[in-house]
């Protein structure tokens, strides 16, 4: 942890090269130099040796030596100190100036490995780890597992301690991950040096407390130890008492009023500076930063066989990411990285980020960063799938060490709100006909489980990603991967008819990318038309091993179920508007589950959609494309998840019924406005209420009971043509303003003159364009073509007579372009242009 010594990088001459399994370190013409420490398929990359869009190349049937030379520290003479490997890929042995110090099995594990003062020389050491293949360990004969994950190619996996990531050949890129890939560091033995420390928040009422339990180098000398928070321009303080040990102090901080911490769609994420304040016996004082501490409470709630979180005594509805690595290559990126993606994510309304166990686990700067914007983390472990062998007495040894190497670090991070065991193992165990004996393994179930109950007492615990229920992946108990809007292809109604109670990850599908994605893709392709069934392009379209189907066979399928297009025939006709309705397909899912799962009634309590971004350019999973830009399922999903929501569900014979939830801490007084329109254009029936939103409530109301006598809005019981085919609520208070526009079903989509006109304007530094829309009647799915910028939103929906303006900025890593652009919608005959006016000249 942070606290525990003055680490820093291990800085000198890092080089790489490749070598024989086993064999003796190559020569020094075989070196190349990297800038820092890395994996193997990132230094190349880096150094233009290779590149993820070059020919594939398996780093697991290849052995590969890391170097570095460096000097000793300044004072490592008197005492000596500690190397520091946080995580070496994965079958690695290490030596320093010829002696062998490390062989390490377990990538999720991280080293410290005391030296004396004779380890280091004044000048000229080296460090060199080898990487042995794991292919060759992979061919090793060992039992067979008990079932099979269909996503690996190679099930001998289970025996490893290892990412899947580069290894899941249906939708990650073939570059596994081979190297260091967490930080090399040094430490200078310091007389007074923190060794380790647990902090360990929890919100009790409306007390805060902090358990604090820290160990000091041997011979300290501290006489005294106070441990401090600061928030708000109050401080408070305790002192720490000496344990049995001389070198180990513990204590309890405890404030009668604390300003929780929580989630920032239900309110201000507190956060508490925390430092201790160190006397020794020579009168010498010192502070030492613990860093920011939150105070909140955590519950799972399972009545009835759902699953639900409580923060701080508050039911919260979930929503969010599966989170993957912002670098599909060093798996870890840099702070600033991390905050430019994870703002997103807090303004887009999202509360809660699951790193799952495909992934990596993720570096401090992650947990710090989600601690001050107030999002939520649900840790897994990093197990997927497999069964994998929890009796085997060397391996267990691994999970435990590994387990000692991560949980100490979420402690004390009030975003952590929940650890789950694994991702799919007790749903894979089921599908792929393990006996109902298996679905639980011990391993999770009993030695996971107690290790991280004992670790993390003010964490929840959850065994699986799908859990709970007669089966594991039962929608309505407990949590479920929920497929049924997507892979399974069941309509949008299924998202409610299933009775959904958690979905841990849902409705995946080939996502299209930005249109500057797809010129990356073009360029790639020989600057030719790129799109399916593109060899390039299908090589990245997500799918099962063994499938016949993959995600952009699912993304197509609800174009034709939503808009009544046939896609196979766009595909060859109309290409542009085939990517076009695929955008808007998946735009139309993400609006249509959410809304369903956020309505007053719904046993829902959280989904978070699978995933994040994608791993590399193409039409992959992801709600941005690989250098971050959001596709247009994301924008749909940050319209969704707004604390201040408004919702229309078509419950069928009932009618439409009208939804609003306020997740704000305060009641929000305001009024709502509810409009009929006949081919999207002429008013049929309106009304308006005042009405008070409580804080943290969900309202409902059937739409009928707004309107004078009877009117078939949704068009349920088919007397004579639809009265009715948009409906528009508007929201104004003193909370600011939200919509909905809700395209009512009334058959296949049909396409009008809308009356759209739009026109841009520059701002004076010439690097952000506004563009003003009006549309006479309702627009759907507004988009645009504009070569070289890309809009801050899209695929939005224009109620009749309204106006709108979006910004534009140039695409990420090139110029500005000569703006010619166009903007259409789905439900449009043509595009319209969008000219481009002097600074000061756009109409009123």
């Amino acid at each position: 942890m942070r606290a525990a010594g003055h680490r820093t990088p291990l800085a000198g001459a890092w080089a790489l090269a490749r070598g024989e399994p086993g064999g003796e370190a190559p020569g020094d013409a075989a070196w190349l130099d990297i800038p820092e420490p890395m994996p193997v398929a990132a230094a190349l990359a880096a150094t233009g040796h290779w590149s993820l869009d070059g020919p594939v190349r398996d780093f697991d049937r290849e052995c590969w030596w890391f170097r570095c030379r460096f000097d000793a520290p300044a004072g490592w003479a008197v005492a000596g100190g500690t190397l520091g490997l946080d995580g070496l890929a994965t079958l690695a042995t290490v030596w320093l100036n010829g002696e062998r110090l490390l062989e390490s099995r377990n990538m999720f594990r991280a080293h410290a490995l005391p030296l004396g003062v004779d380890a280091l020389r004044a000048q000229g050491n080296e460090l060199l780890i080898r990487f042995d293949p794991l292919a060759d360990a992979l061919a090793q004969r060992r039992p067979r597992p008990r079932w099979r994950s269909p996503m690996l190619a190679q099930q001998q996996l289970r025996w490893w301690r290892t990412t899947l990531l580069g290894r899941t050949p249906g939708w990650s890129p073939p570059a596994v991950v081979v190297g260091p890939w967490g930080r090399a560091w040094l430490a200078v033995a310091d007389a007074a040096r923190l060794v380790s420390i647990e902090l360990q928040p929890r919100l009790v009422g409306r007390a805060g407390e902090l358990g604090v339990r820290c160990s000091f180098a041997p011979g300290a000398g501290i006489e005294a130890l106070r441990l401090t928070l600061a928030h708000g321009g109050r401080t408070h303080d305790a002192a720490l008492q000496r344990d049995d040990s001389r070198d180990t102090w513990q204590g309890l901080l405890h404030i009668d009023e604390a300003e929780p911490w929580w989630p920032a769609t239900h309110g201000k994420p507190a956060l508490h500076a925390a430092r201790l304040l160190v006397r020794a016996s020579n009168g010498a004082e010192r502070s030492i930063e613990l860093g920011a501490i939150g105070f909140r409470s955590v519950e799972l709630d399972t009545a009835g066989g759902g699953f639900g979180l409580c923060i701080n005594g508050e039911p919260v509805f979930a929503r969010g990411v599966c989170w993957v690595p912002l670098d599909t290559l060093r798996l870890h990126a840099e702070p600033a990285r991390y905050r430019e993606v994870l703002t997103r994510l807090r303004d887009a309304g999202v509360n809660l980020i699951r790193v799952g166990g495909t992934m990596a686990y993720e570096a401090p700067a992650f947990f710090d960063l989600c601690d001050e914007l107030g999002l939520m983390v649900w840790q897994e472990l990093m197990f997927a799938n497999m069964d994998y062998p929890g009796d085997d007495a060397g391996f267990a040894a691994e999970v435990d060490a590994e387990l000692a190497s991560q949980l100490p670090g979420w402690s004390r991070h009030a975003s952590v709100v929940l650890v789950c065991g694994n991702s799919e193992v007790e749903q894979q165990a089921a599908m792929w006909g393990a006996g109902r004996e298996h679905w639980q393994p011990p391993l999770f179930h009993e030695r996971i489980a107690a290790a991280v109950k004992a670790a993390l007492p003010n964490v929840a615990w959850w065994p699986s990603s799908a859990h709970g229920g007669a089966f594991p992946f039962q929608p309505s108990a407990g949590t479920t991967s929920y497929y049924g809007v997507g892979a399974y292809r069941r309509p949008l109604a299924d998202a409610r008819a299933s009775g959904l109670r958690f979905a841990s990850e849902c409705l995946a599908f080939a996502q299209v990318p930005p249109d500057s994605t797809l010129a990356r893709l073009r360029a790639l392709n020989g600057d030719q038309p790129l799109r399916p069934p593109n060899p390039l392009w299908k090589s990245r379209a997500p799918r099962d091993l063994g499938a016949a189907w993959d995600f952009d066979d699912v993304r197509d399928h609800y174009v034709h179920e939503l808009f009544g297009e046939d896609p196979q025939a766009l595909r060859m006709s109309d290409p542009a508007r085939h990517l076009m309705l695929g955008r808007a397909a998946a735009v139309q899912a993400v609006t249509g589950a959410f809304s369903q799962w956020r309505s007053a009634g719904s046993a829902c309590r959280g989904a978070l959609v699978w995933f994040l971004r994608d791993l590399w350019a193409g039409a992959g999973w992801g709600y941005l494309d690989d250098q971050g830009q959001p596709k247009a399922a994301f924008h749909a999903l940050t319209r969704v998840c707004q604390p201040l929501h408004l919702g229309v569900t078509d419950d069928g014979l009932n009618g439409l019924t009208l939804h609003a939830v306020n997740e704000h801490a305060r009641a929000h007084d305001g009024s709502l406005r509810v409009v009929l329109y006949r081919e999207g254009e002429w008013p049929v029936a309106e009304a308006s209420r005042a009405l008070r939103l409580p804080a943290r409530s969900t309202q409902s109301w059937p739409l009928t009971d707004w309107l004078e006598g009877f009117t078939d809005a949704s068009w349920a019981y088919r007397f004579g043509p639809p009265p009715s085919d948009v409906l528009v609520l508007h929201w104004q208070g003193d909370a600011g303003e939200a919509e909905r526009v809700h395209f009512i079903d009334t058959g296949a989509l049909r396409r009008a003159e809308l009356g759209l006109t739009a026109e841009a304007q520059a701002a004076g530094d010439g690097r952000t364009i506004e563009v003003r829309l009006r549309g006479r009647a309702a627009v759907r799915g507004v988009h645009f073509e504009v070569d070289g910028w890309t809009p801050d939103d899209e695929f939005f929906d224009l109620a009749p007579g309204t106006e709108r303006r979006v910004r534009f900025h140039p695409w990420p890593g090139q110029g500005l372009r000569p703006w010619r652009a166009t903007v259409s919608a789905v439900n449009a005959l043509a595009p319209v242009a969008v000219p481009l006016r002097p600074a000061g000249a756009m109409k009123p």
